[in-house]
């Protein structure tokens, strides 16, 4: 499973059961949750463009060995951070 973190102590990953979710890198406490409907096995970004921070995720894949999952086309979801 893939993560990424932030300067400001939020951690964002996923699941296989599709849920991206961000947590509070102190506490551990679950911040906020999305569910993107197709499983997620890696490829957590955080990036700024003129000083605005998003976090992408790329969400859909394939698996029949390991994890055994299936989905429809993958895609990547981009969320700004307030």
């Amino acid at each position: 499973m893939d993560w990424a973190a932030t300067a400001g102590g939020v951690v964002f990953t996923g699941d296989i059961a599709g849920d991206f979710m961000a947590f509070d890198a102190r506490s551990g406490q679950m911040l906020w949750r999305h569910d993107t409907d197709q499983p997620i096995g890696g490829g957590v970004i955080t990036y700024a463009v003129n000083g605005k921070q998003y976090v992408a995720v790329a969400s859909g894949m394939r698996s029949k060995i390991g994890w055994q999952v299936d989905s429809t086309p993958a895609k990547v979801v981009v969320f700004a951070l307030p």
